[in-house]
């Protein structure tokens, strides 16, 4: 199956650099992270086409037999158009990802007072990462989500240590409030997991992280485009596009959880 968007491509290439498995059936994908099962986008499958009602049982049997152990159901397409209605009136979430790429360094003013940008080195860095990733989790799924940002903070750092990655922080003292990733990749280099706590939205840190981490990737030669991805209808797609991101392209996912 080939994959276009680079939101898509470099998104595989990112699973198989931390252990995940992609498997070619033809007409879609079947993606295993057996490290950490309740990783939703780690444990899923991506159809070739949009998202059409006709195909929905079809789909959810595809998953079904590829994942039989899985709490949740995830399939991405990788196209939009179709008809995602189908699926909103069987309690599918649907959402439409927009990628977003630049060749410079996006712009963006220096961190607020008080706060100081830096790598992620520490065990303690790591864990607070886990923490900010699951901050606006209800207090009776904290548990299960710490322990699923745990498991992805462990993969994220092995990428980090490979000398490829390098992930960011912004840090209030000795309290992290902020960070982003960034993966070099072939020629592009794809922005991963922008979180800030709730308290410290507005403030102009994450636009900080992300014009911080665009020129470390850009250091390295070989990288020609910086690679983001984010919600149709979000915050964030504002933020990047402020900072000198274009779309690219589209595509859509839909998700559920059977529990």
């Amino acid at each position: 199956m080939e994959v276009t968007s680079p939101g898509l491509v470099t998104d595989l290439a990112l699973l198989e650099l931390q252990g995940s498995t992609v498997t070619d059936r033809g007409n879609h994908l079947v993606v295993r992270t057996d490290a950490n099962p309740t990783f939703w986008w780690g444990n899923f499958v991506l159809v070739a086409g949009p998202a059409r009602a006709a195909d929905l049982d079809h789909w959810v049997a595809t998953f079904e037999r590829e994942h039989p152990d899985a709490a949740h159901r995830a399939i991405a397409f990788s196209e939009v158009g179709g008809d995602t209605a189908a699926w909103v009136e069987q309690g599918w979430d649907v959402e439409v990802d927009v990628d977003l790429a630049t060749t410079t360094v996006p712009s963006g003013g220096a961190a607020p007072d008080g706060i100081r940008l830096r790598e992620l080195v520490s065990d303690d860095d790591w864990e607070q990462s886990a923490e900010v990733g699951g901050s606006d989790t209800p207090t009776d799924r904290r548990d299960g989500r710490l322990e699923f940002e745990r498991r992805r903070a462990a993969a994220q750092r092995g990428l980090a240590e490979s000398g490829r990655a390098r992930w960011f922080g912004a840090f209030e003292g000795d309290r992290l409030v902020s960070d982003l990733g960034i993966v070099r990749l072939d020629g592009l280099a794809r922005y991963q997991d922008v979180v800030t706590l709730a308290t410290h939205r507005g403030r102009g840190i994450a636009g900080a992280l992300v014009r911080a981490a665009g020129a470390w990737a850009l250091e390295d030669p070989s990288v020609t485009r910086l690679v983001i991805v984010a919600d149709l209808d979000g915050p964030a797609r504002g933020l990047y596009e402020r900072a000198g991101f274009v779309e690219v392209a589209r595509h859509v996912a839909v998700s559920r959880s059977i529990r």
